[in-house]
């Protein structure tokens, strides 16, 4: 080891000391009106007032979050017709209390603040939102509601205190949670098929194979959304796959089954009644 690299370390250890305790000295110097002080006192403010709004947005993200789940899986539970019209009013009245709570929330939090900065703290709230909010409006009318639309729901007008002022408040959907979401529907959709192959309903399987089917092209053709979306992109692509093969399984192997397999099963006051020649009395 050469003689000049020898002392190198301590040479550095030495010049950080220093450094330190000139900077020390110069923070304990300072009096108490300066105004770098108060510069970053100012900052420190700014970056508690952040955060503190930062937390509060993740805990109403994850609020959006649960509920949407249970909307999705009462939306599942649903086989016959009437038990379909029933749970989609039910999630269509808990939608919209969603939107008339966090989401409002949400809006009200980040009205004089950019968006783009809490963006990371609200996305899976909106992205799970709009895959209850879509899947809903897609057993209800066969379409899928628009990005536009959606926006237009989380319109908001908002009064003072004193009732004078009328005011809009918006709260802003990113057109990449809105693709995130529809990504997140393919899987609710294959599960939605599997289900219907069971209960009989195979209009809905071939119907919701090809609304997979569908968007999945569309999104062939989108460049630059970002990796989130180019990465739930093979996940689409897998649950395309699975449609397709329940599909094909039910129309090539269906006409080999009864036809009794394929109807819809008896209700519940139908399934219990029997009779005397069952031998219960």
């Amino acid at each position: 080891m050469s003689g000049r690299g020898k002392y190198r370390g301590n040479r550095h250890r030495n010049n950080h000391q220093t450094l330190s305790s000139v900077a020390k000295e110069a923070a304990t110097s300072l009096p108490a009106d300066s105004p770098v002080l108060a510069l970053f006192k100012n900052a420190a403010l700014k970056l508690n007032d952040r955060q503190d709004r930062y937390e509060r947005l993740v805990k109403l993200s994850r609020d959006i979050t649960i509920e949407s789940k249970r909307i999705i899986f009462l939306l599942h539970s649903a086989i016959t017709q009437e038990s379909t019209e029933k749970s989609v009013k039910d999630a269509k009245e808990r939608l919209k209390k969603l939107v008339d709570g966090p989401i409002r929330s949400i809006g009200l939090e980040l009205e004089n603040s950019p968006a783009y900065l809490y963006s990371r703290a609200v996305t899976a709230g909106f992205q799970e939102f709009i895959e209850a909010r879509t899947f809903c409006s897609l057993m209800e009318s066969k379409v899928i509601i628009s990005y536009p639309d959606v926006q237009k729901e989380f319109q908001y007008d908002v009064k003072d205190e004193g009732g004078e002022n009328d005011r809009t408040v918006v709260t802003f959907l990113p057109h990449t949670d809105y693709m995130l979401g529809l990504a997140d529907l393919t899987g609710e959709l294959m599960r939605k098929a599997i289900n219907s192959i069971s209960s009989g309903d195979s209009h809905e399987c071939f119907h919701a194979c090809q609304v997979v089917r569908e968007l999945y092209t569309g999104s062939l053709g989108l460049f630059g959304m970002g990796k989130e979306l180019a990465r739930k992109m093979s996940v689409t692509r897998n649950n395309l796959a699975k449609v397709e093969a329940a599909v094909y399984a039910l129309r090539v192997r269906g006409g080999e089954a009864p036809a009794t397999l394929l109807l819809a099963p008896k209700p519940d006051w139908e399934a219990d009644q029997r009779s005397d020649d069952e031998g219960y009395y």
